[in-house]
């Protein structure tokens, strides 16, 4: 699979460009990606977070993350937060257990796939930081044994680092918001509990959105899953799937994972939204087009069914049991405009 190919988007109305091969998280397909180093030797040199070449976003830089689509406008928003942005895997090639942070080919599709198409949707909130990082290889989700969680730790380690240097250097004490998808979310789950639950830094949290990864209530001591549109101190989460389809590897645990739905902004089962509030998706090609094309709803299992687009003729062609690769981008506009209602209630509350 190609870089490309990692953050592919459907190109026939919504996502998904011809002849690119669709990205599917082995975290949701079960799919198995051998093992092929025995060793995370050698170790890619650490990152030095006090140099801007790594991070892939800044606010005072013009980068990818400061990017809007073209096509409908959106909301400028009140840019009055922080917020910190972890990517998903894009590493799918080679031995090594960890991605290096000198290759300008995954340094590059990292800004142009997962930066462009879903840190941007946070950049009318406010300053958007994104860490470069040491990401796991792919195969972790599906080897799942020591090394691979060791391969998770190291890559949690630079954003760790990443998160400290901010609060060190560049901290003004604005409402902070958390972004992460995928792997992303992972690592997000690991700074939401080391940094703000039930810690002084969870006042000043907004919310956490992070999508396509099973987050779950137990996960956090205080820390609660966002119940409605303008809750704060929160997480949003959600793993978008086609209508009918629930993942095998589901149900491991005795609880299901947290959702809210990402046009709605509630947790009510079998409810799906409708079609006028969603409010249109961004394409592979960075357009944001096609409102009223999404209908979805939460299921008890903690999954989001996303119903066959609403598309006239191409609809039925685009329909799939895995969305992981969309969870951002098929809800782009309703998600950048929730971030904006949720941060005014905040300044309100201030």
């Amino acid at each position: 699979m190609d870089r490309k190919g990692v953050f592919c988007f459907v190109l026939m109305g919504l996502m998904l460009a011809t002849g690119c091969k669709r990205y599917e998280s082995v975290v949701e397909t079960g799919l198995h990606v051998e093992r092929i180093a025995a060793s995370l030797d050698p170790i890619p040199s650490a990152p030095d977070y006090a140099r801007e070449v790594h991070w892939s976003a800044l606010p005072w830089r013009d980068d990818a993350a400061d990017q809007l689509p073209k096509g409908r406008a959106v909301s400028e928003g009140p840019g009055t937060a922080d917020v910190f942005y972890l990517h998903p895997t894009i590493f799918e090639e080679g031995a090594a257990w960890n991605a290096p942070l000198d290759s300008a080919l995954l340094n590059a599709a990292v800004d142009e796939w997962p930066v462009r198409h879903q840190a941007a949707i946070f950049n009318g909130a406010g300053r958007v930081f994104a860490p470069r990082y040491r990401q796991a290889h792919i195969r972790v989700f599906s080897v799942k044994d020591s090394l691979s969680l060791s391969a998770l730790q190291l890559a949690y380690s630079d954003i760790r680092a990443a998160f400290q240097h901010f609060l060190e250097e560049w901290d003004e004490g604005r409402p902070l918001i958390i972004a992460a998808h995928s792997q992303g979310s992972w690592h997000a789950r690991w700074l939401l509990q080391e940094f703000f639950d039930g810690q002084p830094l969870q006042a000043r949290l907004v919310a956490a959105y992070i999508p396509g990864m099973d987050i779950y209530p137990s996960d956090f001591k205080e820390l609660q899953p966002c119940q409605s549109a303008v809750d704060q101190q929160c997480y949003c989460t959600w793993m978008s799937y086609g209508t009918g389809y629930v993942p095998a590897w589901l149900g491991y645990k005795e609880e299901p994972p947290s959702a809210i739905h990402p046009i709605t902004w509630t947790t009510t089962h079998d409810e799906a939204n409708e079609r006028e509030d969603h409010l249109g998706a961004v394409r592979e090609s960075f357009r944001h087009k096609n409102p009223g094309s999404i209908t979805a709803r939460l299921r008890p299992e903690g999954v989001l069914w996303v119903d066959q687009p609403h598309m006239f003729l191409v609809g039925r062609w685009l329909h799939r049991e895995n969305w992981h690769v969309g969870d951002f981008n098929l809800f782009w506009d309703n998600i950048r405009t929730n971030v904006h209602t949720r941060l005014k209630a905040a300044d309100s509350r201030l």
